[in-house]
């Protein structure tokens, strides 16, 4: 494309060489996260291939992703993912509350319940899974 042919109201330089081939930068982008993903996210691949349904092919696949995830866990290649996941964990638990800290703040027996012979469990009066009572 030509500078005449542009509607930038600027007036830019004309390119230097051949402008990049974007089909180029895309499939390079796409590799080299695919890469990235193979060498820190193991676990994701093994996950998927536990959930697969059992037959002769899936065994290999299964076996292919936990040899795969073994040689990267060897490699200490999976510890950033674990970390996220542990800090991710602590966000979750300080935003919504923990699952023990439910328990711990669980709520006694309604004495209106008690008194007709009804009763009434604590997650009765939960807004949602997760979410604190206060």
């Amino acid at each position: 494309m030509s500078n005449a042919d542009m509607t930038s109201p600027v007036d830019l330089p004309p390119p230097d060489g051949e402008e990049p081939h974007p089909l180029l930068w895309a499939s390079t982008a796409i590799v080299v996260a695919t890469g990235f993903l193979l060498l820190f996210n193991a676990s994701a691949l093994r996950g998927w291939a536990f959930e697969l349904e059992p037959s002769s092919q899936n065994e290999r696949v299964v076996a292919v992703a936990d040899g795969w995830y073994q040689k990267t866990e060897i490699l200490y290649l999976d510890r950033p993912v674990a970390a996220m996941s542990s800090w991710w964990l602590a966000v979750k638990a300080l935003e919504f509350g923990s699952a023990d800290e439910a328990a711990d703040r669980e709520i006694g027996p309604d004495p209106v319940a008690v008194e007709e012979g009804t009763s009434r469990s604590a997650t009765d009066d939960a807004e949602g899974p997760g979410f604190s009572l206060q």
